[in-house]
């Protein structure tokens, strides 16, 4: 029974490892730290799950090196693949991609990392693993029970999180989805709105209601200023009345317009701010892909790095 016990320590200790070097790895290629982890812990469960499969299979075979190297290769490479699908299948979201690595499968394992997961292999059973299982027998069986409760805990706080994030985003993009299919369909907007410079449209339309405001204003103050002027002169003349009248419903249409682009702006700031937005994983995996929605998140990744530079500055 304390087996199980241990097993769990063992998966929180091999996905933390996994997490560490995942961290080291992509902090030292992106030259910033990037908190490298499906969860919002220092955990990555995936490797967790690969150690427990390696040094169940190939622990009574630790003898042949190069069997341990070949089998754990392939055992992570698995792994690695179904755990790819099923975040695919079921978020519709490509978290990593190695199409463009040589020798890759669908884009989910490729050979370079699957070399560098066999390497790991005979490093766990040979060094890792023996220290760990060590270190591990020498805790009090009372106090390994409220270790597992702890970090069972931890990991569905952590895994409620995390899912809760990722339903939100992919709720976001579904609506930047519908905001962009709005927008193309919309006439009035065709002045600023390109689709092709997403982010940059929005600058445009900023600039657009700012100088806007200040011409209705300056126009209105004309109009005041005419008018009088010419009620002065003859308050009997029905064409400037009628001329006074298409000036109004001018200016009314111009502030409309203005309105419509004012409450497009604060939709789209609504739908790119970065609360809520899943932001650390697109900061932790900035190669992911949206199956449906990939155009809308290249824009949320875009607006994102432009909040970051406004901030930074």
């Amino acid at each position: 029974m304390q087996e199980v016990e241990k097993l769990f320590v063992y998966f929180t200790i091999y996905s933390f490892i996994g997490w560490f070097c995942e961290v080291v790895f992509c902090s030292f290629l992106s030259k910033r730290i990037v908190n490298r982890g499906f969860l919002a812990g220092p955990v990555c469960p995936v490797y967790g799950f690969g150690a427990l499969f390696i040094i169940w299979l190939l622990e009574p075979v630790a003898f042949s090196l190069p069997f341990v190297f070949i089998t754990g290769m392939a055992i992570t490479s698995i792994i690695e693949y179904i755990t790819g699908w099923l975040l695919e299948t079921f978020f519709g979201t490509r978290w990593w991609d190695y199409s463009n690595k040589r020798f890759n499968l669908q884009g989910r394992v490729c050979l370079e990392n699957s070399i560098c997961f066999g390497m790991m292999g005979v490093l766990l059973i040979e060094v890792i693993h023996p220290i760990t299982e060590k270190l591990v027998g020498n805790i009090p069986y009372s106090y390994l029970m409220i270790i597992d409760i702890l970090l069972f805990v931890v990991f569905i706080v952590d895994s409620i999180f995390t899912l809760n994030t990722l339903v939100n985003l992919n709720e976001r993009l579904r609506k930047l989805y519908e905001f962009t299919e709005e927008l193309r369909k919309n006439t009035d907007i065709q002045e600023w709105f390109n689709e092709r410079e997403f982010l940059k449209s929005f600058e445009k339309l900023k600039i657009i209601i700012e100088e806007g405001k200040a011409g209705i204003n300056q126009k209105i103050e004309i109009g005041r200023t005419s008018l009088n002027n010419k009620l002065e002169e003859s308050k009997a003349n029905l064409n400037q009345i009628i001329e006074e009248s298409k000036t109004g419903f001018n200016h009314k249409f111009e502030e409309s317009k203005l309105e419509l682009n004012k409450k497009l702006r604060e939709k789209f700031e609504a739908l790119t701010a970065k609360r809520g937005s899943g932001h650390r994983l697109i900061k932790a995996f900035p190669g992911m892909r949206s199956v449906r929605y990939n155009a809308q998140l290249g824009h949320l990744k875009e607006a994102l790095k432009e909040l970051k530079q406004k901030v930074t500055k």
